[in-house]
Protein backbone atom coordinates (compact mmCIF):
# COMPACT_ATOMS: atom_id res chain seq x y z
CA UNK A 1 0.00 0.00 0.00
CA UNK A 2 3.15 2.20 0.61
CA UNK A 3 3.81 2.83 -3.13
CA UNK A 4 0.46 3.12 -4.02
CA UNK A 5 0.31 6.18 -1.20
CA UNK A 6 3.20 7.85 -2.21
CA UNK A 7 2.30 7.64 -6.32
CA UNK A 8 -1.57 9.15 -4.83
CA UNK A 9 0.73 12.16 -2.79
CA UNK A 10 3.12 13.16 -5.96
CA UNK A 11 0.95 13.13 -8.41
CA UNK A 12 -0.14 15.82 -10.18
CA UNK A 13 -3.74 16.01 -9.54
CA UNK A 14 -4.71 17.45 -6.33
CA UNK A 15 -6.83 17.12 -3.67
CA UNK A 16 -7.89 21.38 -3.64
CA UNK A 17 -9.19 23.83 -5.68
CA UNK A 18 -9.13 26.50 -3.86
CA UNK A 19 -7.88 29.73 -5.01
CA UNK A 20 -5.98 30.23 -2.04
CA UNK A 21 -3.80 27.32 -2.02
CA UNK A 22 -1.91 29.91 -4.96
CA UNK A 23 0.42 31.44 -2.13
CA UNK A 24 2.94 30.12 0.11
CA UNK A 25 2.89 26.42 -0.20
CA UNK A 26 -0.58 25.64 -0.22
CA UNK A 27 -3.44 24.60 1.93
CA UNK A 28 -2.11 23.23 5.42
CA UNK A 29 -2.95 20.04 6.21
CA UNK A 30 -4.10 18.89 9.74
CA UNK A 31 -2.13 17.34 12.25
CA UNK A 32 -5.24 14.75 13.35
CA UNK A 33 -5.79 11.33 12.49
CA UNK A 34 -9.41 9.91 12.61
CA UNK A 35 -10.05 10.13 16.24
CA UNK A 36 -9.29 13.66 16.57
CA UNK A 37 -10.48 14.50 13.10
CA UNK A 38 -13.75 14.38 14.62
CA UNK A 39 -13.11 15.87 17.77
CA UNK A 40 -12.25 19.88 16.08
CA UNK A 41 -8.71 18.10 15.22
CA UNK A 42 -7.27 18.44 19.12
CA UNK A 43 -4.44 15.66 19.45
CA UNK A 44 -1.72 17.79 21.74
CA UNK A 45 -3.12 16.25 25.13
CA UNK A 46 -5.04 13.11 23.77
CA UNK A 47 -3.83 9.80 25.13
CA UNK A 48 -4.91 6.31 24.03
CA UNK A 49 -4.04 2.81 24.35
CA UNK A 50 -5.90 2.38 21.11
CA UNK A 51 -5.94 4.62 18.87
CA UNK A 52 -2.56 6.36 16.91
CA UNK A 53 -1.94 9.86 18.01
CA UNK A 54 0.57 11.36 15.92
CA UNK A 55 -0.19 15.26 17.64
CA UNK A 56 1.79 14.60 19.80
CA UNK A 57 4.91 12.11 19.82
CA UNK A 58 4.91 11.52 23.56
CA UNK A 59 1.65 9.64 22.75
CA UNK A 60 3.19 6.64 21.38
CA UNK A 61 3.50 5.73 25.07
CA UNK A 62 0.32 5.04 25.45
CA UNK A 63 -0.09 2.03 23.43
CA UNK A 64 -1.22 -1.17 25.19
CA UNK A 65 1.77 -3.38 25.02
CA UNK A 66 -0.07 -6.21 23.00
CA UNK A 67 -0.76 -3.56 20.18
CA UNK A 68 0.11 -3.66 16.55
CA UNK A 69 -2.08 -0.61 15.08
CA UNK A 70 -2.35 0.42 11.33
CA UNK A 71 -4.95 3.67 10.13
CA UNK A 72 -5.72 4.76 6.66
CA UNK A 73 -7.92 7.61 5.33
CA UNK A 74 -9.58 8.99 2.39
CA UNK A 75 -11.39 12.38 2.74
CA UNK A 76 -13.88 13.68 0.44
CA UNK A 77 -14.67 17.81 0.07
CA UNK A 78 -17.10 19.62 -1.38
CA UNK A 79 -16.66 23.57 -1.45
CA UNK A 80 -19.27 26.54 -2.61
CA UNK A 81 -16.84 29.66 -3.77
CA UNK A 82 -18.57 33.02 -3.39
CA UNK A 83 -17.15 36.68 -4.40
CA UNK A 84 -18.54 39.81 -4.78
CA UNK A 85 -19.63 38.91 -8.51
CA UNK A 86 -20.24 35.40 -8.85
CA UNK A 87 -20.12 31.57 -7.28
CA UNK A 88 -18.89 28.07 -8.09
CA UNK A 89 -18.74 25.21 -6.75
CA UNK A 90 -16.04 21.65 -6.65
CA UNK A 91 -15.47 18.42 -5.40
CA UNK A 92 -11.81 17.11 -4.11
CA UNK A 93 -11.45 13.19 -2.86
CA UNK A 94 -8.02 12.68 -1.34
CA UNK A 95 -6.17 9.65 0.21
CA UNK A 96 -4.97 11.17 3.42
CA UNK A 97 -2.70 8.89 5.43
CA UNK A 98 -1.02 5.79 5.80
CA UNK A 99 0.11 5.06 9.58
CA UNK A 100 1.45 2.64 11.45
CA UNK A 101 2.09 2.03 15.61
CA UNK A 102 3.20 -0.44 17.89
CA UNK A 103 5.05 -0.69 21.66
CA UNK A 104 8.78 -1.63 21.32
CA UNK A 105 9.20 -2.21 25.32
CA UNK A 106 6.60 -0.95 28.37
CA UNK A 107 8.59 2.38 28.03
CA UNK A 108 9.15 2.85 24.57
CA UNK A 109 6.35 2.96 21.55
CA UNK A 110 6.75 3.60 17.81
CA UNK A 111 5.10 4.55 14.98
CA UNK A 112 5.92 5.70 11.16
CA UNK A 113 4.07 6.68 7.73
CA UNK A 114 3.48 8.78 5.57
CA UNK A 115 0.82 11.84 5.53
CA UNK A 116 0.30 15.04 3.74
CA UNK A 117 1.84 18.89 4.41
CA UNK A 118 0.37 20.94 2.19
CA UNK A 119 -1.15 20.98 -1.16
CA UNK A 120 -1.83 23.01 -4.37
CA UNK A 121 -4.58 22.85 -7.08
CA UNK A 122 -6.31 26.41 -8.32
CA UNK A 123 -7.77 26.81 -11.47
CA UNK A 124 -8.41 30.81 -11.75
CA UNK A 125 -9.23 32.57 -15.12
CA UNK A 126 -9.73 36.69 -14.96
CA UNK A 127 -10.93 38.68 -18.60
CA UNK A 128 -9.99 42.43 -18.83
CA UNK A 129 -10.87 45.00 -21.77
CA UNK A 130 -7.81 47.51 -22.09
CA UNK A 131 -7.65 50.31 -25.12
CA UNK A 132 -10.33 48.00 -26.73
CA UNK A 133 -8.17 45.05 -26.50
CA UNK A 134 -9.64 41.93 -24.70
CA UNK A 135 -6.95 39.87 -23.05
CA UNK A 136 -7.50 36.87 -20.46
CA UNK A 137 -5.43 35.96 -17.80
CA UNK A 138 -5.39 32.21 -16.34
CA UNK A 139 -3.36 31.28 -13.11
CA UNK A 140 -3.34 27.29 -12.19
CA UNK A 141 -1.62 25.79 -10.04
CA UNK A 142 -0.95 21.85 -8.89
CA UNK A 143 0.87 19.23 -6.52
CA UNK A 144 1.66 18.72 -2.86
CA UNK A 145 4.34 18.26 -0.42
CA UNK A 146 4.13 15.39 2.42
CA UNK A 147 5.91 13.84 4.62
CA UNK A 148 7.58 10.17 5.42
CA UNK A 149 8.11 10.30 9.28
CA UNK A 150 9.34 7.94 11.75
CA UNK A 151 8.24 8.66 15.68
CA UNK A 152 9.34 7.27 19.29
CA UNK A 153 8.30 7.88 22.67
CA UNK A 154 9.54 7.04 25.93
CA UNK A 155 8.46 7.42 29.51
CA UNK A 156 10.36 9.50 31.93
CA UNK A 157 8.40 8.05 34.39
CA UNK A 158 5.00 6.71 35.51
CA UNK A 159 3.40 10.35 34.31
CA UNK A 160 5.71 12.21 32.22
CA UNK A 161 6.16 10.91 28.33
CA UNK A 162 8.86 12.63 26.01
CA UNK A 163 9.01 11.89 22.12
CA UNK A 164 9.68 13.19 18.63
CA UNK A 165 8.96 12.75 15.08
CA UNK A 166 11.77 12.39 12.34
CA UNK A 167 10.57 13.42 9.15
CA UNK A 168 11.58 13.69 5.37
CA UNK A 169 9.39 16.33 3.14
CA UNK A 170 9.37 15.49 -0.42
CA UNK A 171 7.00 17.18 -3.45
CA UNK A 172 7.02 19.61 -5.95
CA UNK A 173 4.43 22.55 -6.21
CA UNK A 174 3.84 24.06 -9.02
CA UNK A 175 2.43 27.41 -10.86
CA UNK A 176 1.66 28.84 -14.02
CA UNK A 177 0.46 32.13 -15.28
CA UNK A 178 -0.89 32.52 -19.15
CA UNK A 179 -1.81 35.75 -21.00
CA UNK A 180 -3.80 35.88 -24.18
CA UNK A 181 -5.56 38.06 -26.45
CA UNK A 182 -8.14 36.06 -28.26
CA UNK A 183 -9.38 38.88 -30.65
CA UNK A 184 -6.08 39.88 -32.11
CA UNK A 185 -4.29 37.44 -33.78
CA UNK A 186 -0.97 39.12 -33.90
CA UNK A 187 -0.55 39.98 -30.46
CA UNK A 188 1.83 38.03 -28.64
CA UNK A 189 0.85 35.72 -25.45
CA UNK A 190 2.64 35.24 -22.02
CA UNK A 191 4.04 32.39 -20.40
CA UNK A 192 5.20 32.22 -16.61
CA UNK A 193 5.63 28.76 -15.41
CA UNK A 194 7.70 27.90 -12.08
CA UNK A 195 8.47 24.97 -10.21
CA UNK A 196 9.39 24.11 -6.18
CA UNK A 197 10.57 21.15 -5.68
CA UNK A 198 11.12 20.57 -1.58
CA UNK A 199 13.51 17.92 -0.42
CA UNK A 200 14.96 17.54 3.05
CA UNK A 201 14.63 16.16 7.05
CA UNK A 202 13.68 17.86 9.74
CA UNK A 203 12.18 17.09 13.32
CA UNK A 204 9.52 17.76 15.95
CA UNK A 205 8.95 16.89 19.77
CA UNK A 206 6.32 16.32 22.05
CA UNK A 207 5.91 16.13 25.84
CA UNK A 208 2.55 15.02 27.53
CA UNK A 209 2.49 14.55 31.74
CA UNK A 210 -0.51 13.14 32.90
CA UNK A 211 -2.20 12.02 36.24
CA UNK A 212 -5.22 10.51 37.49
CA UNK A 213 -7.22 12.55 40.20
CA UNK A 214 -8.70 10.95 43.32
CA UNK A 215 -12.32 9.63 42.11
CA UNK A 216 -9.64 7.61 39.31
CA UNK A 217 -10.49 10.47 36.54
CA UNK A 218 -7.49 11.20 34.73
CA UNK A 219 -5.90 14.91 33.60
CA UNK A 220 -3.43 14.81 30.68
CA UNK A 221 -1.38 18.13 29.78
CA UNK A 222 0.35 18.22 26.72
CA UNK A 223 3.16 20.59 24.52
CA UNK A 224 4.59 20.06 21.13
CA UNK A 225 7.70 22.07 19.25
CA UNK A 226 9.03 22.57 16.17
CA UNK A 227 11.95 24.31 15.28
CA UNK A 228 12.30 26.99 12.40
CA UNK A 229 13.90 24.51 9.87
CA UNK A 230 15.65 25.53 6.06
CA UNK A 231 14.94 22.90 3.71
CA UNK A 232 16.79 22.24 0.57
CA UNK A 233 14.59 22.91 -2.57
CA UNK A 234 15.13 23.03 -6.29
CA UNK A 235 13.37 26.15 -7.76
CA UNK A 236 12.94 27.01 -11.65
CA UNK A 237 11.42 30.08 -13.60
CA UNK A 238 10.68 29.77 -16.94
CA UNK A 239 8.97 32.96 -18.93
CA UNK A 240 8.33 33.29 -22.55
CA UNK A 241 6.48 35.11 -25.22
CA UNK A 242 5.01 33.18 -28.15
CA UNK A 243 3.11 34.70 -31.59
CA UNK A 244 0.78 32.17 -33.33
CA UNK A 245 1.16 29.51 -30.42
CA UNK A 246 -1.65 26.53 -31.06
CA UNK A 247 -2.53 27.35 -34.34
CA UNK A 248 -2.83 24.92 -36.64
CA UNK A 249 -1.57 26.96 -39.58
CA UNK A 250 1.02 28.94 -38.54
CA UNK A 251 4.44 28.11 -36.87
CA UNK A 252 4.43 29.07 -33.59
CA UNK A 253 7.55 32.01 -33.06
CA UNK A 254 8.43 31.64 -29.50
CA UNK A 255 10.87 33.90 -27.80
CA UNK A 256 12.08 32.83 -24.29
CA UNK A 257 12.80 35.27 -21.84
CA UNK A 258 13.94 33.72 -18.78
CA UNK A 259 14.37 30.03 -17.73
CA UNK A 260 16.57 29.82 -14.52
CA UNK A 261 17.00 27.01 -12.26
CA UNK A 262 17.95 27.89 -8.63
CA UNK A 263 19.30 24.51 -7.17
CA UNK A 264 21.16 25.68 -3.83
CA UNK A 265 18.11 28.12 -2.58
CA UNK A 266 16.45 26.70 0.85
CA UNK A 267 13.21 27.23 1.91
CA UNK A 268 12.34 28.20 5.61
CA UNK A 269 9.49 26.65 7.90
CA UNK A 270 8.30 28.36 10.28
CA UNK A 271 9.28 27.85 14.07
CA UNK A 272 5.68 26.30 15.60
CA UNK A 273 4.45 25.50 18.87
CA UNK A 274 1.42 23.82 20.46
CA UNK A 275 0.04 23.56 24.22
CA UNK A 276 -3.32 21.22 24.28
CA UNK A 277 -4.85 19.33 27.61
CA UNK A 278 -7.75 16.51 27.82
CA UNK A 279 -9.88 15.15 31.00
CA UNK A 280 -11.09 11.80 31.17
CA UNK A 281 -14.05 11.13 33.22
CA UNK A 282 -14.82 7.65 33.97
CA UNK A 283 -13.26 6.20 30.74
CA UNK A 284 -16.59 7.53 29.27
CA UNK A 285 -16.29 10.98 28.54
CA UNK A 286 -13.16 13.12 27.36
CA UNK A 287 -13.02 17.07 27.00
CA UNK A 288 -9.94 18.42 25.47
CA UNK A 289 -8.53 21.76 23.50
CA UNK A 290 -5.73 22.69 21.77
CA UNK A 291 -3.91 26.16 20.60
CA UNK A 292 -1.56 25.95 18.08
CA UNK A 293 0.94 28.51 16.97
CA UNK A 294 3.14 28.84 13.84
CA UNK A 295 5.41 31.81 12.74
CA UNK A 296 5.37 31.77 9.16
CA UNK A 297 6.84 35.97 8.97
CA UNK A 298 10.04 33.82 9.55
CA UNK A 299 9.77 32.91 5.84
CA UNK A 300 8.81 35.91 4.71
CA UNK A 301 12.53 36.78 2.69
CA UNK A 302 12.72 33.77 1.20
CA UNK A 303 12.98 34.57 -2.77
CA UNK A 304 10.02 32.17 -3.30
CA UNK A 305 7.14 33.78 -1.62
CA UNK A 306 8.56 37.71 -2.15
CA UNK A 307 8.04 36.57 -5.90
CA UNK A 308 4.53 35.56 -4.92
CA UNK A 309 4.23 38.97 -3.43
CA UNK A 310 5.80 40.86 -6.11
CA UNK A 311 3.99 38.70 -8.98
CA UNK A 312 0.76 40.08 -7.39
CA UNK A 313 1.52 43.68 -6.04
CA UNK A 314 0.72 43.13 -2.50
CA UNK A 315 4.03 44.28 -1.51
CA UNK A 316 2.76 46.85 0.95
CA UNK A 317 -0.28 44.58 2.54
CA UNK A 318 2.00 43.85 5.25
CA UNK A 319 5.12 45.58 7.06
CA UNK A 320 7.37 42.64 6.18
CA UNK A 321 6.67 42.95 2.42
CA UNK A 322 5.35 39.54 2.43
CA UNK A 323 1.73 37.49 1.87
CA UNK A 324 2.53 35.43 5.02
CA UNK A 325 1.76 36.20 8.47
CA UNK A 326 1.47 34.06 11.77
CA UNK A 327 -0.58 31.39 12.30
CA UNK A 328 -3.22 30.76 15.07
CA UNK A 329 -5.04 27.85 15.21
CA UNK A 330 -7.74 27.07 18.21
CA UNK A 331 -9.90 24.00 18.71
CA UNK A 332 -11.82 22.21 21.56
CA UNK A 333 -13.33 18.72 21.66
CA UNK A 334 -15.45 16.27 22.75
CA UNK A 335 -15.80 12.16 22.99
CA UNK A 336 -18.59 9.68 24.94
CA UNK A 337 -18.33 6.26 25.11
CA UNK A 338 -21.30 4.75 26.70
CA UNK A 339 -19.09 1.43 27.87
CA UNK A 340 -16.45 0.35 25.89
CA UNK A 341 -15.97 -3.16 27.46
CA UNK A 342 -19.88 -3.89 26.74
CA UNK A 343 -20.02 -7.12 25.44
CA UNK A 344 -23.91 -6.90 24.63
CA UNK A 345 -24.53 -3.83 23.11
CA UNK A 346 -22.70 -2.55 19.43
CA UNK A 347 -23.55 0.87 20.00
CA UNK A 348 -22.88 1.26 23.43
CA UNK A 349 -18.81 0.50 22.58
CA UNK A 350 -19.20 3.26 19.74
CA UNK A 351 -17.72 6.43 20.44
CA UNK A 352 -19.51 9.49 19.49
CA UNK A 353 -17.56 12.64 18.90
CA UNK A 354 -17.90 16.37 18.17
CA UNK A 355 -15.88 19.75 18.36
CA UNK A 356 -15.33 22.90 16.88
CA UNK A 357 -12.45 25.15 15.93
CA UNK A 358 -10.98 28.74 14.68
CA UNK A 359 -7.75 29.15 12.48
CA UNK A 360 -6.45 32.51 11.66
CA UNK A 361 -4.23 30.81 8.66
CA UNK A 362 -1.12 32.09 7.68
CA UNK A 363 -2.01 34.24 4.65
CA UNK A 364 -2.26 38.02 4.66
CA UNK A 365 -4.11 39.46 1.48
CA UNK A 366 -5.49 42.63 0.50
CA UNK A 367 -4.80 44.12 4.06
CA UNK A 368 -6.75 41.03 5.95
CA UNK A 369 -5.26 38.11 7.27
CA UNK A 370 -7.64 34.93 5.73
CA UNK A 371 -9.28 32.95 8.62
CA UNK A 372 -11.22 30.34 9.04
CA UNK A 373 -13.62 28.69 11.54
CA UNK A 374 -15.67 25.03 11.98
CA UNK A 375 -17.02 22.47 13.85
CA UNK A 376 -16.72 18.89 13.39
CA UNK A 377 -18.77 15.38 14.02
CA UNK A 378 -18.24 11.93 13.99
CA UNK A 379 -18.44 8.09 15.18
CA UNK A 380 -16.11 5.76 15.44
CA UNK A 381 -18.00 1.85 14.92
CA UNK A 382 -15.94 -0.92 16.38
CA UNK A 383 -15.35 -4.48 14.36
CA UNK A 384 -17.68 -6.99 15.89
CA UNK A 385 -15.47 -8.59 18.78
CA UNK A 386 -12.81 -6.25 17.67
CA UNK A 387 -10.81 -2.98 18.70
CA UNK A 388 -11.00 -2.45 15.57
CA UNK A 389 -12.79 0.85 14.11
CA UNK A 390 -14.62 2.58 11.32
CA UNK A 391 -13.91 6.48 11.89
CA UNK A 392 -16.81 8.24 10.17
CA UNK A 393 -16.39 12.58 10.90
CA UNK A 394 -17.81 15.26 8.66
CA UNK A 395 -16.61 18.99 8.86
CA UNK A 396 -18.58 21.68 8.19
CA UNK A 397 -16.34 25.30 7.91
CA UNK A 398 -15.78 28.91 6.50
CA UNK A 399 -12.78 30.27 5.26
CA UNK A 400 -11.92 33.84 3.69
CA UNK A 401 -14.38 36.56 3.02
CA UNK A 402 -15.97 38.21 0.59
CA UNK A 403 -14.41 41.88 1.62
CA UNK A 404 -11.48 43.65 -0.05
CA UNK A 405 -11.52 41.98 -3.15
CA UNK A 406 -11.33 38.56 -1.54
CA UNK A 407 -13.21 35.36 -1.60
CA UNK A 408 -15.24 33.12 0.72
CA UNK A 409 -15.08 29.21 1.02
CA UNK A 410 -18.36 27.10 2.27
CA UNK A 411 -17.45 24.07 2.55
CA UNK A 412 -18.19 20.35 4.11
CA UNK A 413 -15.71 17.86 4.31
CA UNK A 414 -16.48 13.76 5.16
CA UNK A 415 -13.58 11.80 6.27
CA UNK A 416 -13.24 7.90 6.59
CA UNK A 417 -10.26 6.59 8.55
CA UNK A 418 -9.96 2.62 9.52
CA UNK A 419 -7.92 1.52 12.38
CA UNK A 420 -6.78 -1.92 12.50
CA UNK A 421 -6.19 -3.26 15.53
CA UNK A 422 -3.70 -6.68 16.05
CA UNK A 423 -2.16 -8.60 18.70
CA UNK A 424 1.30 -8.73 18.93
CA UNK A 425 4.29 -10.06 20.94
CA UNK A 426 1.94 -13.07 23.30
CA UNK A 427 4.03 -15.36 24.34
CA UNK A 428 1.74 -18.54 24.29
CA UNK A 429 2.84 -21.29 25.68
CA UNK A 430 1.82 -25.10 25.46
CA UNK A 431 1.66 -28.45 27.79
Amino acid sequence: MLPVLLKAQTSSSSSTSSPYSRYGVGTLSSYSLGRSEAMGGIGIGLRYPFQINTGNPASYTSLDSLSFLMEFGASSRHTEYESGLSKNGSNNVNFDNLTFSFPIKKWWGTAFGVMPYSHKGYDVGLSNTTSNIDNIATFTGSGSLSKVFWGNGFKLNKNLSVGFNAWYMFGTLTDQIYIYFPNDANAYDYLNSKSLNVHNFGLSTGVQYHFKTKNKNTWTIGAVFEPKQNLGMTYSIHEETSLFRGSSTQTAITKQLRDTTFSDHKITLPLSFGLGFSYSFKDRVIIGADYYYQKWDQAANENYFLEQADENNLSQTTPSGSLLSNRSRYSAGVEWTPDENSITSHWKRSSFRGGLFYDKSYLYLNNKQIDGYGFTLGIALPFPRQRSTFNLSSEIGHLGSKENNLLRENYVKFTLHILLYDRWFVKRKFE
